[in-house]
């Protein structure tokens, strides 16, 4: 059996990469209003990138699905069903060059999951550990980038994951009015 990976610094390595992910982009779309800024990671944190979620991305890419892809819905339920989609904005995965050295890193711990069994409590603690690294190093960029402004929403996504797992993600990242805010938004209009 693999020996457990190394976790030393993770955190600050993934912090470091995020700081610097997220200063360059600003520098780069300075009059965008940034409304999630989300960690976008492969089911077993074996890569991340970052998708910026923005209001001028939103309504760039509903505006898209309405007119390229005929989609039939009014253009605000088309930009509230795409609020969340961390995929369809157009910076997903932008400066992606910044995470090489971490994803290197996560990928080198591939060997050890594939190792061993879903049902092997340390298969749930390498798991568990990757969660709490991500969460460690999103809020260290509240505190440092952010100045620990409340906005905006950070978070973990994975794609194919419930809204459920998506809320714990939410929770262990930001103040208790923004996970509202969240909540509230999601919710059916009616």
């Amino acid at each position: 059996m693999a020996a457990p990976p190394s976790y030393d610094h993770l955190s600050d390595e993934v912090a470091a990469a995020l700081a610097a992910h997220y200063c360059q982009w600003v520098a780069e779309h300075p009059t965008d209003d940034i409304y999630a800024y989300v960690v976008y990671a492969t089911s077993l944190v074996s890569t991340i990138a970052v998708s910026v979620l923005t209001e001028q991305g939103l309504k760039q890419v509903a505006s898209e699905y309405k007119t390229k892809h005929g989609y039939d819905e009014p253009l605000d339920q088309l930009e509230r069903d795409l609020r969340w989609s961390v995929a369809d904005t157009p910076y997903c995965g932008d400066l992606q060059e910044v995470f090489e050295s971490v994803n290197e890193r996560l990928h080198s711990m591939v060997a050890y999951v594939d190792a061993l069994d879903v049902e092997d409590p340390a298969f749930s603690t390498h798991i568990d550990t990757l969660y709490d690294t991500l969460v460690v190093a999103l809020n260290q960029v509240r505190h440092r980038q952010l100045k620990d402004e409340v906005r905006p929403l950070l978070y973990v996504d994975f794609g194919d994951m419930s809204d459920e797992e998506r809320l714990w993600f939410i929770r262990q990242c930001n103040a208790p009015n923004v996970v509202e805010w969240y909540r509230s938004s999601i919710e059916p209009a009616g």
